[in-house]
């Protein structure tokens, strides 16, 4: 099983030509309304694949945007009835998306969200997986310090600090919007093996369509290609497909090499949807993907190899 602990939210997915500049405008060319956040994000893409999962996510708001969001979990088959309407307001995220798929998100109703969500019910099954980014701040890393304690493997998503507790022999997620350096594969290849030798960690740094670094505490690192998006809309939620992908091979006991090269394909194929959750990539798409770029397979195993 994995527990994904994390955000659930309204996604309001918007395009528009450009992001104006300061005191500029633009006109929105389509607008709708969508399931979002990072742990919903990853959850629907587990229950598409076959993978046991329990979601532990926030509250929500006794406010329109609730009604809305508890019929939108309901429609994608995940646990409505586990959605209390005991938050000051539903976290509802504006997600301006613009021709070359990149998107700016603005948000309400987030930073208050680790002040009223309990972990009372956490479920905490030793060697089960668990997984969180860390909105929620503290809540977020008091529940991976109770995954640890509980002897369950850890995922973690974008926790950044270094008082973060990060297990060795964990998996550690982040991308380039956050930490190493967009665009230099070499310079974040660095960054994240001196972040391996300071946890202990599997560290995975995505950058987008440029590819991705993967390094642990006893390799030289590895710089790995990424599969060409077959159609670019929109990257909303590739990263959490990404990590998906990395877990449905890691709970399958997958070679790294193949949870690596699954996880790419499937975080590719997610930007050829419009928000995170209109699509999920279906198993035979993201084999297809990868069985169509032999060569990118095989760099991705070849290099992982020199990892182990």
């Amino acid at each position: 099983m994995v527990v994904v602990f994390g955000t659930v939210c309204l996604d309001r997915i918007r395009q528009v030509p450009a992001i104006p500049a300061p005191g500029g405008y633009v006109e929105i060319e389509s607008e709708r309304e969508l399931l979002g956040g990072e742990a919903a994000n990853t959850a629907l893409c587990l229950k598409a694949w076959g993978v046991p999962y329990a979601l532990f996510a926030n509250p929500i708001g006794d406010d329109p945007e609730g009604e809305r969001l508890v019929r939108l979990i309901g429609e994608k088959g995940l646990p409505a009835e586990r959605f209390q309407k005991t938050a000051p307001r539903t976290p509802v995220c504006d997600v301006y998306v613009t021709p070359d798929g990149e998107r700016t998100m603005i948000g309400r109703g987030f930073s208050d969200m680790g002040q009223v969500v309990s972990l009372d019910g956490l479920p905490l099954e030793p060697g089960a997986w668990f997984t969180a980014e860390p909105n929620f701040g503290p809540a977020a890393r008091a529940a991976a310090r109770m995954a640890i304690g509980a002897d369950m493997k850890t995922y973690l998503m974008d926790f950044l600090r270094d008082d973060d507790p990060i297990a060795e022999g964990s998996f550690w997620q982040t991308s380039t919007d956050w930490a190493g350096f967009k665009g230099d594969a070499q310079a974040t290849l660095d960054w994240a093996k001196s972040w391996s030798g300071k946890f202990g960690c599997h560290t995975l740094v995505t950058d987008g369509a440029l590819g991705l670094v993967y390094s642990n505490p006893s390799s030289r690192g590895a710089v790995l290609n990424a599969f060409p998006c077959p159609l670019t809309l929109d990257s909303t939620g590739a990263g959490d497909a990404f990590r998906a992908g990395m877990l449905h091979g890691l709970v399958n006991r997958h070679p790294l090499h193949e949870c690596l090269a699954f996880a790419s394909a499937a975080g590719c194929l997610t930007c050829g949807y419009l928000g995170a959750t209109s699509s999920t990539p279906r198993l035979d798409e993201i084999e297809d993907l990868m069985m169509s770029n032999q060569p990118i397979l095989d760099a991705i195993a070849e290099s992982v190899g020199l990892c182990s």
